[in-house]
């Protein structure tokens, strides 16, 4: 499993992400996600008072890091980014829901899951499917529809599964899915 870390940066993010998406894509680095594009919690308004400033977070792969630190060094003085806090991380998680009335979507949802990458689990998923014949076709704005497929469930483990199956999941209709919480051990 890759170790990850989360780095505080002071910075404006409108300066700080479009430089470093920039500077990793010509490193051509990976394993690199920002708080805001990655659906990570932060708690944002407490970071500000504690840093005096906007912050953004990121998390990376330790080999990643590297090259970040690497590229805030290099970079021009105006934007003034700096590294405010560092910590290691060990994993990660976030709980999903889905309410649908479409088979294609429940079959969908099922693939999804089946599809969990290396070292990351779906645990407490126990979906329901409840057929009401008295209903006849699928209708959106019915208040009857003849299936039904509901669940809920938590994804966690590697943080790089975690986010990849957050950001799967989200591309689902019907699926809501809370923000990632990442945990030091």
């Amino acid at each position: 499993m890759a170790r990850y870390r989360e780095l505080i940066v002071k910075a404006d993010d409108r300066d700080l992400i479009p430089y470093l998406a920039g500077y990793l894509a010509a490193k051509n680095v990976s394993g690199v996600y920002f708080a805001e594009e990655s659906g990570l919690h932060v708690s944002a308004l407490k970071e500000r008072f504690r840093h005096h400033g906007e912050v953004q977070h990121i998390v990376c792969t330790d080999e990643a890091a590297v090259a970040l630190r690497d590229a805030l060094a290099k970079a021009v003085p105006r934007y003034r980014f700096e590294i405010k806090e560092e910590r290691e991380l060990e994993r990660a998680r976030f709980r999903f829901e889905v309410a649908t009335p479409s088979r294609n979507v429940a079959q969908l949802v099922r693939d999804t899951l089946a599809g969990v990458p290396p070292q990351t689990f779906i645990s407490g998923f126990e979906p329901r499917e409840r057929l009401n014949h008295d209903a006849t076709g699928t209708e959106l704005y019915s208040p009857l529809h003849d299936y039904e497929f509901q669940g809920n469930g938590e994804v966690q483990g590697d943080i790089d599964g975690v986010i990849k199956m957050r950001q799967r999941l989200c591309t689902i209709e019907f699926v809501k899915c809370n923000e990632i919480e990442l945990f030091e051990d």
